[in-house]
């Protein structure tokens, strides 16, 4: 498979707010402390990225979905995603930063990482707004994480892990246990586990039926998972990956539609141009002319 053309997009490899000396790990800042935030241009991390916003007003991009911003609202932003965010006030907060490593340390199983809705988790809402009590509430995690990366201490980073554990725990407690009534916990946790994989293997995984042998069940079971939790079947949840995919590369990047439409796997370009299309109402032309020139 041909590799997929670098965007265009600025792309931050690793974050050095705290400015520790060595590989990127863990760090964490204020954002009052930072005038190169917000960010207003598309752009993109190689990281986790979780913003704490104390004091902030107006709109958070994400993966071409529009958030508000206000106070007391937190985002959680994977690797890889698109996005973007302007205040008209100087916010407040917090910017916490953590690498793949870091966070497979404290979700070595895939199973842990699908009881958070938070990351990598297409289509479940990036965002909680808390009232001013919770946020109050969970502040002090957040100092306590900000002391000890301060001091520069022995084992600073164990005891960073789990207060963010704590922190993250806290706030699924807040997050909609499931996205569908009555939806039993098995096929709930089945379907973020799909949704975990299709991040992993949307482009070299083929029909359904791969995913549901990579996941050691039949693909009646998954649909059927899916359908219950969600209310669609698993192929609408591959589609949409590749469709995001195919958002990201059409509106950031100079390839050709037909080149980017073969890097998706798709041999037939007239057919990805009506995939495309039925998926967005757009032809994929029409989407990067909208689409293509960059957010100043």
């Amino acid at each position: 498979m041909t590799a997929l053309a670098a965007p265009d997009f600025p792309t931050f490899d690793s974050s050095d707010f705290s400015g520790e000396a060595g590989a990127f790990y863990f760090d964490l800042v204020r954002l009052q402390d930072r005038p190169d935030i917000p960010r207003a241009f598309p752009h993109r991390h190689n990281y986790y990225h979780l913003l704490w916003m104390s004091d902030a007003a107006g709109t958070h991009m994400l993966d071409f979905e529009g958030f508000e911003v206000r106070p007391n609202t937190v985002f959680f932003v994977s690797p890889g995603q698109l996005h973007s965010w302007a205040s008209s006030v100087r916010p407040r907060g917090y910017v916490i930063n953590f690498s793949t490593e870091f966070f497979v340390q404290m979700f070595p199983r895939s199973e842990d990482i699908a009881q958070f809705p938070f990351f990598h988790i297409a289509r479940d809402t990036p965002v909680l707004y808390l009232d001013q009590d919770r946020h109050d509430e969970l502040m002090p995690l957040l100092q306590e994480m900000e002391k000890e990366v301060m001091s520069r201490g022995e084992g600073r980073f164990d005891i960073v892990r789990s207060y963010l554990l704590i922190l993250l725990t806290r706030l699924r407690r807040l997050y909609p246990e499931h996205e569908a009534d009555g939806v039993s916990p098995q096929s709930y946790s089945l379907t973020k586990r799909f949704k975990l994989l299709i991040e992993q293997h949307y482009l070299d995984f083929g029909p359904v039926r791969d995913y549901a042998e990579g996941l050691h069940v039949t693909e009646r079971q998954l649909n059927d998972a899916v359908k219950r939790t969600l209310g669609k079947t698993a192929g609408q949840l591959v589609h949409e990956r590749l469709i995001l995919e195919a958002k990201r590369l059409l509106s950031n990047t100079d390839v050709a539609v037909a080149e980017i439409a073969f890097q998706l796997n798709f041999e037939d370009f007239a057919y990805f141009c009506r995939f495309f299309k039925k998926h967005t109402q757009l032809t994929p032309g029409e989407f990067k002319k909208r689409y293509s020139d960059p957010v100043k």
